[in-house]
């Protein structure tokens, strides 16, 4: 019982002291991880959940009369779709450096630490400045937001998707800034190892969001008698 083992404890003896500390501490660090992961898992089963009712509105919303997707014919904005491809590398680019950070955290390389995770700010902060250039060029282009169907669920999924992305950003300078206060590797790794899910998951709804916002009528036709729509 616990209560046992406190008796036995020979404070005059520092090192056996040290190791009962490290004993009651380790679980707790290792329930309050799996609790994070737990919670962080939770929360990106409901933004897909959020997403996935979207795009099923989305594709209904394809077979109206008024809708005119934004790709096909050489005038529509993304029929060429080079910016967004653009962005896209930029957050593959982010997905893959927050990996590289927490391997460094791992080695305690503070230097590869920091210059990964400056790496990561950078090429996120890109993405979003350049879906915000994207939806300058709609607009500048004539392709409002409530002008057609298709422009209207494009500011609304990327929108949403950049709040995601924004939100995850705030995490991972909270993250930096502990890391810099205490300079605890070991908490540092947990927390980009949570960071790293995230971003791999605001990376594949991006790329779910860029193969589905930049198809052609056909294919949504093709798309929505598969679902029966």
């Amino acid at each position: 019982m616990q209560i046992f083992k406190t008796l036995q404890i020979k404070p005059w003896l520092p090192q056996e002291l040290e190791q009962e500390q490290e004993t009651n501490l380790f679980p707790s660090v290792l329930n309050r991880d799996k609790a994070a992961t737990t919670a962080l898992k939770f929360f990106l089963a409901v933004v897909s959940v959020i997403f996935l009712l979207f795009t099923i509105t989305f594709l209904q919303r394809t077979q109206s009369f008024d809708f005119q997707a934004l790709s096909g014919e050489p005038w529509l904005p993304f029929t060429n779709a080079d910016i967004l491809l653009q962005n896209s590398t930029y957050l593959l680019v982010a997905s893959i450096s927050i990996i590289l950070a927490r391997k460094f955290a791992e080695l305690e390389n503070f230097k590869g630490v920091i210059i990964l995770l400056t790496a990561t700010s950078l090429f996120t902060l890109l993405f979003i400045g350049g879906q915000v250039q994207v939806w300058q060029q709609l607009n500048q282009s004539g392709f409002y937001i409530y002008a057609n169907p298709a422009n209207s669920y494009y500011f609304l999924l990327t929108g949403m998707h950049a709040l995601h992305i924004i939100a995850g950003v705030l995490v991972f300078i909270r993250c930096i800034w502990h890391f810099l206060l205490d300079l605890s590797y070991q908490r540092l790794a947990s927390r980009l190892k949570l960071c790293a899910l995230y971003w791999h998951f605001l990376l594949f709804i991006w790329l779910f969001l860029f193969f589905l916002l930049t198809s052609d009528t056909e294919t949504f036709k093709t798309i929505a008698l598969f679902c029966g729509f």
